[in-house]
């Protein structure tokens, strides 16, 4: 992604001042909407004006305002750091006052918010005060899910989590137990969210009590002490309504467990396609994803010689599963 960066050089040095891995590669997706305005106009993002950079806004289809914001946050530090460095032609950033929160509004494309890329995850983390929210994100995104979230709702931290390895012991209510190996980052936030001991309420946006203490269990997800304790594992209506809290937050009313497990499982089908060098799906990247995903299979007896076999129903899958998603939630993908 980094050569396809208009003017990279001066890019990589801008991003060189973040430590994150994950805000860096955030604002590279930026760069990379970025330079399809760039080469035509023959100008560096930092020498943009407002209109020219909504115009980069639109090209990263944003899902909500807080992402779009988010984006231009990151422009307007870009164009500021340019100006500290004598880059643009002038000394007038053009996103110096608050975005307007219409303007910002009219980048959103309501056709996608049903399904969100990795960086829009990441956008997402930023912008959530409660690792015990994030958490569920992170493993529906990664493939734990089950019937009725039993898979996140059965985790118990001290007994299903490698720390080291990253692997984890799952129990579905209905298909029973399987292993899987998170990403470090998944990880990371699995630690947090197990050692998190107080909750804020609506993600810290209230008047009323801002804290809630958080049961103290063995599980990773886990309820807040409200009314009469429960010493079992979380609710599902428990782990809806902090999904609810993050669609209403990020003004998503398509989000849901599954939806936010298919865009997982977009992702992983567009990392096994670069990993690959393939530029269509195959039936083993179909494959790969339903094992890991834990999707029901088709069982069938072959007429050629009599044995039994079973595969993911591809039909289905590819409803979602398709290059138009994969191209539309990742841009470098061609």
């Amino acid at each position: 992604m980094d050569q396809k960066m208009y003017n990279s050089d001066v890019k990589e040095e801008f991003l060189n001042t973040y430590d994150n891995e994950g805000t860096k590669n955030t604002i590279r997706y930026v760069f990379l909407a970025s330079r399809l305005n760039e080469v035509p106009l023959g100008k560096d993002l930092y020498d943009f004006s407002k209109e020219e950079i909504g115009k980069v806004i639109a090209e990263t289809k944003p899902k909500s305002t807080a992402i779009a914001r988010t984006k231009a946050i990151f422009i307007n530090q870009y164009i500021s750091w340019a100006i500290s460095n004598n880059y643009r032609k002038n000394a007038i950033n053009p996103l110096q006052k608050e975005a307007n929160e219409e303007w910002l509004k009219s980048f959103v494309d309501p056709n996608l918010k049903q399904f969100i890329s990795l960086n829009d995850l990441h956008e997402m983390e930023r912008e959530l005060e409660n690792p015990q929210d994030i958490v569920v994100l992170r493993l529906l995104f990664e493939g734990v899910y089950g019937q009725a979230s039993s898979e996140i709702r059965n985790l118990k931290f001290k007994e299903d989590v490698d720390k080291e390895s990253g692997k984890l012991t799952l129990y579905d209510d209905k298909k029973g137990e399987r292993e899987i190996t998170v990403s470090q980052s998944t990880l990371d936030m699995i630690i947090k969210a197990y050692e998190q001991k107080t909750y804020k309420n609506n993600n810290g946006e209230t008047i009323r009590q801002k804290e809630t203490d958080l049961l103290d269990n063995e599980y990773v997800v886990r309820p807040t002490k409200r009314g009469r304790v429960i010493e079992g594992r979380v609710s599902q209506t428990v782990v809806m309504k902090r999904i609810k809290l993050i669609s209403e937050l990020f003004d998503m009313e398509d989000m849901t467990p599954k939806s936010i497990t298919r865009s997982g499982m977009i992702y992983m089908a567009y990392k096994l396609l670069k990993e690959s060098g393939k530029k269509e799906l195959t039936k083993d990247i179909f494959e790969a994803v339903g094992d890991r995903f834990n999707l029901t299979k088709i069982n069938q007896v072959s007429s050629i010689n009599n044995q039994e076999y079973s595969y993911h129903n591809r039909t289905v899958m590819s409803e979602f599963i398709n290059e138009e998603n994969i191209k539309k939630l990742y841009p470098d993908f061609n």
